[in-house]
């Protein structure tokens, strides 16, 4: 007669996705701080700030500051467990225009200044050591 087993793995579960995430969390700041670099590297530092403004009062989300999108650059991870996602992003309300930096669409002057995918390309083999269990290039994450 087969001895039938209740093994009840939803702790073991938990703790795998929990280092998982960790993991992924590491690999998303390697990005990030490429990200950062990247883009750093392309903005003039000679182009002053600026800000549109309609019926003389300048508009918030018109303003344009070489650097200020460069701050912007985070790494998010949702800490409730039926969604459990790591995402790299850039921009806010203030600086909306990550895409049009990212692609040059829309008329963008100046043309694409490419600086999440170069960073996730360069970020291979950091990223697979901070998988794997290692913590590659990840100041301090």
């Amino acid at each position: 007669m087969a001895k039938i087993l209740n093994w009840d793995t939803a702790e073991f579960e938990a703790q795998c996705i929990g280092v998982t995430l960790d993991r992924l969390e590491v690999a998303a700041h390697i990005i990030a701080e490429d990200m950062k670099r990247i883009l750093a590297s392309k903005i003039n530092p000679k182009h002053p700030p600026y800000a549109i403004t309609r019926h003389n009062q300048p508009q918030i989300w018109m303003e344009r500051d070489p650097g200020a999108l460069i701050a912007t650059i985070r790494v998010v991870r949702k800490k409730d467990s039926a969604s459990r996602n790591i995402w790299i992003m850039a921009g806010n309300f203030k600086t909306w225009w990550a895409l049009q930096a990212e692609y040059g669409r829309g008329g963008w002057k100046g043309g694409s200044r490419s600086f999440m995918r170069p960073a996730m390309k360069n970020a291979g083999n950091a990223m697979q050591i901070a998988l794997e269990g290692g913590h590659g290039q990840t100041k301090g994450y």
